[in-house]
């Protein structure tokens, strides 16, 4: 009986709204829609992740196994001009980050760095890989793994809100609370009024004395 996969499930439907070239147009806050495109890797092969494993002595849980033998690496939701977007690593770069850059030394024992986005990134915890209904993500700002937020998903469940979510950070709108959201609005009203032109108020009409 074949196992339901949903790492695959998602990148299906990812790559159905495609275009040939691999792009996508997408829509962020506040109605701004901007293209992204896409680079998918080659997938690499069972033996290869078991045997970083080994190495390096963490744990390979089974969801991102099967990004990595479909994909050993991708960048997702990039601008083609500007880049950015969501990195994540095949086993070369996950070697290359936890030995050459000396990861281990300065992340919490059995954490190995998954992806990127604009320097903040993305760990597995090797302790908390029990099974495929374990959760196991964190996500951090650079390297300051004392204020990593627990995700309280696994690979799979993260990467299909991902692609949901067209590559928002929705891990982090949980703790954006109403002033913030609205402080980021002013900022953009702001942003229009001087580089466009146009004049906005978040402020509703009263409606005192109307029925």
């Amino acid at each position: 009986m074949e196992i339901y996969n949903i790492v695959e499930l998602a990148l299906e439907g990812l790559k159905r709204r495609l275009d040939p070239q691999n792009n996508l147009l997408i829509q962020g806050h506040q109605g701004y829609c901007e293209p992204a495109t896409f680079l998918f890797e080659r997938g690499t092969g069972q033996k290869e992740i078991q045997a970083i494993g080994e190495e390096l002595g963490i744990v390979i849980p089974w969801d991102y196994e099967q990004f990595l033998l479909k994909h050993n690496g991708a960048r997702l939701f990039m601008h083609p001009e500007y880049g950015g977007g969501m990195e994540l690593f095949g086993l070369k770069q996950i070697h290359q980050y936890y030995i050459n850059y000396d990861y281990k030394s300065m992340i919490p024992d059995g954490w190995y760095p998954i992806g990127t986005d604009n320097g903040d990134m993305l760990f597995i915890d090797s302790n908390q890989c029990q099974g495929r209904f374990s959760s196991y993500l964190y996500w951090t700002e650079m390297l300051f793994v004392d204020s990593a937020i627990e995700l309280d998903l696994n690979f799979e469940r993260w990467f299909e809100r991902l692609m949901i979510c067209n590559g928002a950070h929705f891990w982090e709108w949980k703790r954006e609370t109403s002033d913030g959201n609205y402080r980021n609005v002013e900022s953009s009203i702001e942003n229009l009024k001087e580089y466009e032109g146009k004049s906005f108020t978040l402020k509703i009409p009263s409606n005192k004395g109307r029925f």
